[in-house]
Parts: structure tokens; C-alpha cells; sequence
């Protein structure tokens, strides 16, 4: 068969997964400098399935604030103003991701739950490599950073793939080009801010390679843990894992604390990712 151009993938994927109006709405207060509270508030309130996702995320174990946040007035007074509606447009995106991958040989569930442990642990990253402002931004990144998947899942599919495979070099020998190029130019299309964009676009590279701040650091190695956590003690892949966590700049130690605290939540994550309610649109 005569392989499509990734510009033509991508142009349909966005015309297949159209985003909710929330996550416009959303989407353009967040490159507004100027966006005040009651505007965020405003779009929340006007969903309440959106509301009550923003919630559970908050108060999970896996995000990790310090007391209940009961209401989107406490989760902008604790969160602020910007971090709440990245976590809107986080939940927001439920629909999106929730899709079985047959050319990945991904369930819809396996999707999202890896989707939202890499969110949990790209943000628990960024705490512990010094970018706490940035947690709800690693969070959002770290949850679509495998938007590409998307893209690239009808050709992988018609070409007969049907294994869990994500390693940009098969997809790129295959096709031409990878999970990560096609998740970042459908980010663009989406119109996504830049700070997720890059994330996704470099969610494979190497650790050597990377910036040393920025939410692309926090999301390399929140997908890196997320693998670790599902792996066996013995597994020969959690040295390499460990050792390209420590490039990126956490303590080996702290890997392995981390690494553990994400394989013992992984349920907690899992029924939060189970019931979530899709946002309206």
C-alpha cells in the first residue's frame, strides 16, 4: 500500500477527534496572561463533569496536594489560575484518549491508564527536579504526550500491526516518521501551547540531549518511571531505565523511591482513570 503523508494523518485525526469546547475555551485562556479567575471558573463551571474530574484529580494521591480541595474556588485559590484550567483541559481530554489502538495492540484502558501514570509521574518529576511551578503543566504534558499514537494507529492497523510497540525507530522504518512528530504537529494543529508541545515532540529522546529545566525534561522522565513502575525487580530494563534517570538529575535512590510509590498508587490511578466521566462538548 502507498503510505499517506504524516501532514494528511494528522489533518484527519484532528477532523476525527474533535476537541470538546471546553478544551478551546480552555485553550485560549491559556495564552492569555491576563485570564483571571473568574474566567476560568466561568468554563468549569459550566460543565460539571469537567468540574468533578478536575477534583478527583486533585485530591488523588498521584497529584499529591496537601489538603481537600472541595471546590473550583479552592482549587484556584490552591492551584491558581492557570495550573486549574491546565488541569481542566488535562481531564478535558478523557474523551480523546480513551480509544483502543489496534495497531499498538492497546486497549482503550491500558491507553489511558498509561497516559494518566506518566501524567502523575512527569509531574512528580518535576517536583523533585526543582520545577514545582510547573507540576500542573508536566501533569498535562506528561498525559497526552502519546497523542501521536492516535495518528499514526489506522496505518499501523491496515499495515497489520497489532503489538504494543511505541519505539519511534519501528515506527519511523515503517512509515517514515514517528508517534512523537505526529503527536507534536497535531498538538500545533489543536493549538496547544508551545510548553505541551515540546514535551511531546521529544518524549523518546535521549536524556544527554535534553534541556536542563523545562517541562520536556519532567516529561522524559515521567515516561521513563512510568515503564520502570510496571517492571519486575529482576527485569534487565530497569537498570538502563535507572541509569537514564540519573542523567536526567534524580538520585538513584530517589528513583527507585518513586518508581515503587507509582507501582503501589498504579491501582489508585487506574480507578481514577476508570471513573472519570467524559467532559461534555
Amino acid at each position: 500500500m502507498q503510505l499517506p503523508k504524516l501532514e494528511d494523518l494528522v489533518v484527519d485525526t484532528g477532523k476525527l477527534a474533535v476537541l470538546p469546547a471546553t478544551v478551546v475555551d480552555l485553550l485560549r485562556l491559556l495564552s492569555d496572561p491576563l485570564a483571571s479567575a473568574g474566567q476560568v471558573q466561568k468554563v468549569l463551571d459550566r460543565d460539571p463533569a469537567m468540574t468533578s474530574n478536575v477534583l478527583k484529580i486533585s485530591n488523588s494521591a498521584f497529584y499529591g496536594v496537601r489538603r481537600e480541595i472541595a471546590s473550583v474556588r479552592d482549587a484556584l485559590v490552591m492551584l491558581g489560575n492557570r495550573r486549574t484550567a491546565t488541569l481542566g483541559l488535562a481531564t478535558a481530554m478523557v474523551p480523546i484518549l480513551r480509544r483502543d489502538l489496534k495497531g499498538y495492540g492497546m486497549t482503550r484502558d491500558q491507553f489511558w491508564n498509561h497516559s494518566l501514570l506518566t501524567a502523575s509521574a512527569s509531574s512528580e518529576a518535576a517536583r523533585h527536579l526543582g520545577m514545582g511551578p510547573l507540576q500542573c503543566e508536566a501533569f498535562t504534558a506528561g498525559l497526552i504526550h502519546d497523542i501521536g499514537l492516535l495518528v499514526l494507529n489506522p496505518v499501523l492497523a491496515d499495515l497489520g500491526f497489532t503489538g504494543e510497540v511505541r519505539d519511534p525507530g519501528t515506527e519511523i522504518q515503517a512509515l517514515g516518521f514517528s508517534h512523537c512528530q505526529a503527536g507534536s504537529l497535531l498538538a500545533a494543529q489543536w493549538g496547544f501551547p508551545q510548553i505541551l508541545i515540546d514535551p511531546i515532540g521529544a518524549h523518546h529522546d535521549g536524556p544527554k540531549d535534553l534541556p536542563v529545566e523545562g517541562v520536556v525534561r519532567a516529561v522524559v522522565a515521567g515516561n521513563l518511571l512510568a515503564e520502570a513502575a510496571t517492571l519486575e525487580p529482576e527485569d534487565t530494563r530497569l537498570d538502563e531505565l535507572v541509569k537514564d534517570l540519573v542523567i536526567l538529575g534524580l538520585p538513584a535512590d530517589l528513583v527507585d523511591d518513586l518508581r515503587l510509590d507509582l507501582a503501589e498508587n498504579m491501582g489508585e490511578i487506574c480507578g481514577a482513570a476508570a471513573s472519570l466521566a467524559p467532559a461534555r462538548s
